[in-house]
């Protein structure tokens, strides 16, 4: 039986199907997995994942693009859309195979933002991609992401990340989520205090950043590293504080402990980690949520008054646990 499963983007939320593959892998499927470049970087090589199939996402820009595209697509007996956006509900229809589709709750979400009491129902993504298979007769027993780090490819990166490691990650896709830079600085400053070894991580987008934070006695390898370099350096690592964003889920893949800082976003959303994965943080105001995606402007920003010695004290508390 093949199996087609569709998550295109982003990178988190490819990360976090990974959490169900293996289950379907060990149902006797064969797994392909669809989703926009450069995402599949951290599925090619996994043990449950046969192919990757990666588009450019000008390809699926269109209607008409989508009918051609799902022309191009060889066979498959079943579909999983675990992303269910106009995008993959228009190439469902073009596709001649049944799908199971993920739910995502998005009316929940919305109502979270605008009646504020419905963030105490919290969603967890994991849980809701298991929900999809299980409408295939498929179970999946306590749902955690999972990538396997090649041990050549911890090799190479390993003389980058030194000894006492704390990794940092002051990036996110959009600026409203992103912890302020002065305020990472005072934790880099505090890791260092402790005898933690601050490591930035980032794309080419937080090479300001990471300057910034080696002003601070950081360690910045933003730009530097590819998707699974950088999860590679994680791996190495005692443990992540990030942001709202990717880098969570890398972290929670390769069971590092993580301090994940929610802004205008919220942990009930489904993208904070578990308990027994992390801690995520937020001041819970009572304006929050005020974004579904972090993109909703705000002069005060009150969300991110989080004090670094509450962040450094919170990361230091998960790697006594663990």
């Amino acid at each position: 039986m093949r199996a087609l499963v569709v998550r295109l983007s982003s990178l988190g939320d490819v990360i976090l199907t990974t959490s169900v593959l293996p289950a379907l892998k060990n149902a006797g499927f064969e797994v392909h997995f669809l989703t926009f470049k450069p995402f599949g970087e951290v599925l090619r090589g996994q043990s449950f994942v046969d192919s990757v199939i990666e588009v450019e996402k000008e390809k699926l820009k269109s209607f008409s693009r989508l009918r051609e595209f799902a022309g191009e697509l060889p066979p498959f007996d079943v579909g999983f859309d675990l992303h269910d956006v106009l995008r993959t509900k228009v190439l469902r229809k073009f596709l001649p195979f049944r799908f199971y589709v993920y739910p995502k709750r998005a009316f929940l979400r919305r109502l979270m933002v605008v009646f504020k009491p419905f963030k105490s129902r919290w969603l967890y993504v994991p849980e809701l991609y298991a929900e999809a298979l299980k409408k295939a007769g498929i179970e999946v027993r306590n749902p955690r992401p999972y990538l396997f780090v090649d041990e050549k490819l911890k090799k190479r990166v390993s003389p980058l990340v030194p000894e006492n490691a704390v990794v940092v990650a002051p990036g996110a896709r959009w600026k409203t989520k992103r912890y302020p830079i002065e305020r990472f600085g005072k934790v880099v400053e505090l890791l260092k205090k402790r005898g933690f070894s601050p490591v930035v991580v980032g794309g080419k987008e937080e090479e300001e950043a990471g300057r910034f934070l080696e002003s601070k006695g950081a360690l910045s390898l933003c730009g530097k590293l590819s998707i699974m370099e950088s999860v590679a350096a994680i791996s190495l690592s005692l443990g992540v504080i990030s942001n709202d964003s990717a880098v969570v889920h890398m972290a929670r893949a390769v069971k590092k402990p993580v301090v994940a800082i929610f802004g205008p976003t919220h942990p009930a959303f489904g993208f904070a980690p578990y308990p027994d994965e992390g801690a995520p943080l937020t001041k819970n105001l009572p304006c929050s949520p005020c974004s579904l995606h972090g993109k909703t402007e705000c002069r005060e920003q009150k969300c991110f008054e989080i004090e670094p010695e509450t962040v450094v004290e919170k990361f230091a508390s998960l790697i006594k646990s663990c």
